[in-house]
């Protein structure tokens, strides 16, 4: 896979903020709008407040490697800006991964994960080992 196709013009970020959706969480922005190219094209952005370079190129880096492996998952025809806020210097990968998600997931580019142990209960199965009933609950 070569690289991600990117935003690179001013103009074009400045229509992104102006015309796309969003979603936003503590450390991440998602900026989305549909284009007429029917390419997918990503942006990422780190200001100053982010940190010193080491740390914006680090974030970039977490950001841009997380995209690559949802990239098949998104639809095609979008232009996708991703802004990284003051983050926890102490972020990972898989932190960062949960909240790009999220944020896809409640722009509706990617479909809700099944959770685990969230949701309703097991329905019961009726048949309880013998001896399992407490005293005076006998059938």
């Amino acid at each position: 896979m070569g690289k991600l196709p990117t935003l690179k013009k001013n103009y074009e970020f400045q229509r992104i903020y102006g015309r796309g959706k969003y979603a936003s969480s503590r450390t991440l922005v998602v900026y989305v709008l549909a284009n007429r190219s029917g390419n997918r094209r990503v942006g990422i952005t780190t200001s100053r407040k982010v940190g010193k370079s080491v740390v914006r190129n680090r974030i970039r880096r977490l950001i841009r490697e997380n995209l690559r492996i949802l990239l098949g998952s998104l639809p095609s025809g979008r232009d996708i800006v991703i802004v990284a806020r003051k983050a926890d210097e102490s972020a990972g990968f898989d932190s960062v991964g949960m909240e790009m998600r999220s944020l896809f997931v409640k722009l509706g580019l990617l479909n809700r994960p099944e959770t685990k142990g969230r949701g309703k209960p097991p329905e019961p199965t009726g048949c309880l080992p013998p001896g399992c009933l407490p005293p005076g609950c006998e059938p």
